[in-house]
C-alpha cells in the first residue's frame, strides 16, 4: 500500500466519523483504486505512479465535467465538481510550475534538434517521459505548440 492510499484510507475513516461532505468523493477514489487492481490484475497492489494516474483520470473527469456544467447553465453543480477536484488536488503531488515545463520543453527540442509542427508528437511524449505523469498533457501539448510556434 503507498503512502497516498494511507492517506486516503486514513482521511476516510475520519470523514467517515465525522460525517464530512468530503465522504462520497474519498469513497470514490477507493473505489477507483480498487477498479484499477483489478483491471490491472494487480494483486499485490498498484505502484505509486499508478495510483497517481488514477488520482489525475479522476480529477480531470471532475474539471471536464464542472466546464460541461458551466456551459450548461448549471453552476451549481459545477460547484460541486469543483469542490470534489480540490478534494482530489489535495493527494497529488505538487507538479512543477510552468516556467520548469517551458525550460525542459527547449532543452529537449534543443537536444533532439526538433522543429516545425511533426516535432510535436515527439517532442510532447519525451517531455511527458522527462515529468513521468507529473504534469497533464494537455498543459504539456499546448506549451509544446506554443515553443514551437516561436520562431
Amino acid at each position: 500500500m503507498t503512502e497516498i492510499e494511507r492517506r486516503l484510507e486514513a482521511d476516510l475513516i475520519t470523514a467517515t466519523r465525522s460525517k464530512a461532505s468530503e465522504l462520497t468523493v474519498l469513497r470514490l477514489l477507493k473505489s477507483a483504486l480498487h477498479n484499477e487492481k483489478i483491471a490491472k490484475k494487480a494483486s499485490d497492489g498498484l505502484a505509486e505512479t499508478e495510483v497517481i494516474a488514477v488520482f489525475r483520470r479522476e480529477l480531470k473527469k471532475r474539471q471536464e465535467a464542472a466546464g460541461m456544467y458551466e456551459q450548461g447553465g448549471r453552476p451549481e453543480l459545477a460547484a460541486k465538481e469543483r469542490g470534489e477536484a480540490e478534494v482530489i488536488a489535495r493527494y497529488l503531488p505538487q507538479g512543477p510550475n510552468i516556467e520548469e515545463v517551458k525550460k525542459v520543453i527547449i532543452r529537449i527540442k534543443q537536444e533532439q534538434g526538433l522543429s516545425g509542427a511533426q516535432a510535436i508528437g515527439p517532442l510532447t511524449k519525451a517531455t511527458m517521459t522527462h515529468f513521468q505523469g507529473a504534469v497533464d498533457g494537455k498543459t504539456v501539448s499546448d506549451l509544446v505548440r506554443e515553443i514551437l510556434s516561436q520562431p
